[in-house]
């Protein structure tokens, strides 16, 4: 009885490359994620951001920069963690109230724009901060 012999390996396989760093995305996948439209199983509303979607809309970039800050300040206990439990509770009533006309836009809107600027300069705070 004899061993059989070893032929050349039929899989054809790409040489070994060394791992490179590089940049995941655009701004939209690192805060929000890309793992799809995000929308809820009624397809009303994407996932959190519900009153900014209704001052700003659904593809508008603040829309996507709040949603990421207010799960960022919910989730890690932030300096807002409080506007984040209380909008998580009754944000999309307001967002509701103010598709229907019932609570004007010009009430909410400065308050949504000082959030915005808030979490764009912590975002740029924390790009910086990585060295990007």
């Amino acid at each position: 009885m004899s061993l059989p012999v070893k032929t050349a390996d039929p899989i054809q396989r790409k040489p070994y490359t060394v791992p490179r760093v590089i940049c995941y995305g655009s701004v939209k996948d690192i805060v929000q994620g890309g793992g799809g439209a995000g929308l809820d199983a009624g397809g009303a509303h994407s996932k959190a951001c519900w009153v900014a979607e209704a001052l700003y809309g659904v593809y508008d970039p603040r829309t996507t920069l709040l949603r990421g800050w207010v799960t960022r300040q919910h989730v890690d206990k932030g300096r807002w963690w409080w506007f984040a439990a209380l909008y998580s509770r009754y944000g999309r009533a307001a967002a509701d109230l103010i598709y229907r006309g019932r609570l004007p836009r010009q009430w909410v809107r400065p308050l949504f724009d000082f959030l915005v600027d808030r979490a764009f300069d912590e975002s740029a705070r924390a790009i910086k901060a990585t060295g990007r």
